[in-house]
């Protein structure tokens, strides 16, 4: 049974990590907070007698092994502990500490598992600081080399290749990292939601069906740098103009596409000064969609669109690509045995995709099955200081997440 005051008591004490004194956190990925963060888990861990052990890059597992068979690939269950600036305390961290407090419950049980139970806390999850998400898992998935850990940077330069070796971690040792296909039976996350679909429908829990995939890059508009006063309207070639007619673009796209969503999340205008015609633009496109045909046809739509603007507006550009990942359905028998198990259980849960993304969608195939669980936000509200839950449905989740853990471990 989920003990219910340890898991607010753990997860409200690990929150003091990186905490702002209006509330939320701002805990990026291999800052100093996350380190405390992390040594403040891991002794949580080792003094529930889980076996941890930290990989190269500076993913975190904690495992219950007391099982049968020690052997049988692990049921295992994760999220991550980084934030974006001025973030809230729930994201990826409720799915850490879910999980924790579950494995925690089953081994007090003492109910004999077949096979073991193992916790993965993903590094450096959220995009922020590197400008691109998930990178825990996709190394964890063969999809990062050791080089793109040197090539993306912070806005101070620093590398993902030498903060993690600010960590005492060995990037140049990746491989060591990467998981084979069936290394884990199951996968399942535990997040809050990110939207405000199921506040609005009046559900506890949500059961994800498929994970919404970003496609992001990085546009340098080049124009030419004039005298505002002294530059006629008919004679300039301003970067930001330019700008606006992409930014404008890239919401038409999406609009016209069902599930579609498109952001221009950053730009850097230079030189930025007031009395100066803008010479050069760098904004931050990131176009998301759980379905792959659409995702890709919007990406393709907008760069036709940015080559003939720069022929019609006579700017250059470049783009940098940030990440190309692909939407992943999640597999019809964990979405049931949730399904199930919170109707058992009587938690109304709603099935819905996820237009975030996680690291459980880099989890396909290194698990045999993957599932995520969905708990309400208030307001739908995420990524900022504001960000609120009932706990009661945090709970609730974690329910759900036991009793399907214990299913799955006794296969």
């Amino acid at each position: 049974m989920i003990n219910e005051k340890r898991f607010r008591e753990n997860f409200f004490e690990i929150s003091k990590f990186g905490a702002l004194d209006k509330g939320g956190l701002t805990r990026l990925a291999f800052s100093d907070d996350d380190k405390s963060a992390r040594e403040f888990l891991v002794n949580l861990m080792k003094n529930a007698g889980l076996k941890v052990r930290i990989d190269s890059v500076g993913n975190i597992f904690a495992k219950y092994d007391d099982v049968l068979d020690p052997n049988l690939p692990p049921i295992s269950v994760g999220s991550h502990i980084d934030s974006v600036p001025m973030g809230g305390i729930y994201d990826g961290t409720l799915g850490v500490m879910a999980g924790l407090e579950t494995i925690m419950s089953i081994k007090e049980s003492g109910i004999k598992l077949k096979r073991p139970l193992e916790l993965i806390v993903f590094v450096c999850e959220e995009s922020s600081r590197f400008k691109m998400a998930t990178l825990g898992s996709k190394i964890l998935s063969g999809k990062l080399s050791v080089n793109k850990l040197k090539e993306l940077k912070d806005n101070e330069g620093i590398s993902v290749f030498e903060a993690m070796k600010s960590f005492d971690l060995e990037p140049e040792n990746l491989q060591t990292s990467v998981l084979k296909d069936g290394t884990y039976k199951s996968y399942i996350e535990l997040h809050i939601e990110q939207g405000r679909v199921l506040e609005e429908k009046g559900f506890s829990v949500g059961i994800v069906t498929g994970i919404a995939a970003p496609i992001r890059f990085e546009i340098n508009i080049k124009g030419r740098a004039d005298h505002s006063g002294a530059t006629p309207m008919n004679m300039r070639n301003d970067a930001l103009v330019a700008a606006s007619h992409i930014i404008l673009k890239a919401q038409e796209l999406a609009k016209n596409e069902k599930t579609a969503v498109a952001t221009i999340g950053y730009i850097r205008v230079i030189p930025g000064a007031l009395n100066v015609v803008p010479g050069e633009v760098v904004i931050g496109v990131d176009i998301r969609d759980i379905d792959e045909l659409t995702l890709g046809l919007v990406n393709e739509n907008l760069r036709a669109y940015i080559k003939s603007l720069s022929k019609e507006l006579n700017f250059s550009y470049d783009i940098k690509e940030l990440a190309f990942d692909k939407p992943v359905k999640l597999d019809d028998d964990m979405v049931n045995l949730l399904y199930e198990n919170a109707k058992n259980l009587e938690i109304n849960s709603l099935k819905m995709p996820s237009g975030a993304g996680h690291d459980a969608m880099h989890l396909k195939g290194i698990a045999k099955s993957v599932g995520m669980i969905f708990v309400p936000c208030k307001d739908g509200i995420s990524h900022n200081i504001n960000e609120s839950i009932n706990f009661e449905d945090a709970i609730k989740g974690a329910k759900i997440l036991e009793k399907t853990m214990l299913d799955l471990a006794s296969e």
